[in-house]
């Protein structure tokens, strides 16, 4: 199943993405995940929630802050990677990244 993802900036900007199919090809959900927390791990990023518990939203947005906005205008490498990963692990038809608010959507 593909996903369509919105990725809304800090200052409102959306970028729209539609990932087919063949674009998810070889992403299922637990290596999705696996390449989120290894990502994850890699980029220093750390747990925002205060109990240290690491939720799956917690990763995608923390990953998604550490590129630059622009990036996502039109993502490739990396970044495209992460979209993937995250419409993979989410595994719902739609998915916003609003980096703004610090929230996903789906």
């Amino acid at each position: 199943m593909g996903c369509h993802v919105t990725v809304v900036t800090s200052r409102g900007e959306r970028h729209e993405h539609e990932l087919l199919d063949a674009d998810l090809d070889g992403w299922d959900a637990r290596k999705a995940q696996d390449w989120l927390g290894q990502e994850f791990e890699k980029a220093g990023c750390v747990p925002t929630n205060p109990v240290g518990k690491l939720l799956l939203a917690d990763k995608i947005l923390c990953l998604a802050k550490t590129q630059d906005e622009a990036a996502y205008a039109a993502p490739s490498g990396w970044t495209a990677d992460l979209l993937r990963a995250a419409a993979a692990a989410i595994g719902r038809p739609l998915l916003t990244i609003d980096l703004g608010s610090h929230s996903l959507g789906y």
